[in-house]
């Protein structure tokens, strides 16, 4: 098992520089196993859901000032993926959030 002090560590010889290869053979030196090690470099899945949500409304905003000026539906197409986005995204992070 690997302590969350040693991740840190791990962490920060990597942002220091030092290859995450020689850093995984060190771990393998030290007694650690594979799925420990796999542990450790496990990334952070990201959630976009907010700037989803953020780029919908400003071209929610754009589309409906060209639709008045300029019968352009252009933007409300693009409002209408971005939305369509973020609701994928939530989709997508209920999954993983119910599995765990």
């Amino acid at each position: 098992m690997i302590t969350p002090e040693k991740i840190k560590q791990i962490q920060q010889q990597i942002k220091s520089g030092i290859p995450e290869g020689e850093v995984k053979n060190d771990l393998r030196k030290e007694g650690f196993s594979e799925e420990d090690i796999n542990e450790a470099f496990k990334s952070k899945p990201y959630d976009m859901r907010s700037w989803y949500l953020f780029f919908a409304n400003v071209f929610l905003g754009i589309a409906l000032y060209l639709l008045v000026e300029r019968q352009s539906l252009l933007f409300l197409l693009f409002a209408g993926g971005m939305f369509w986005a973020y609701y994928a995204e939530r989709k997508r992070v209920e999954k993983i959030n119910s599995k765990s």
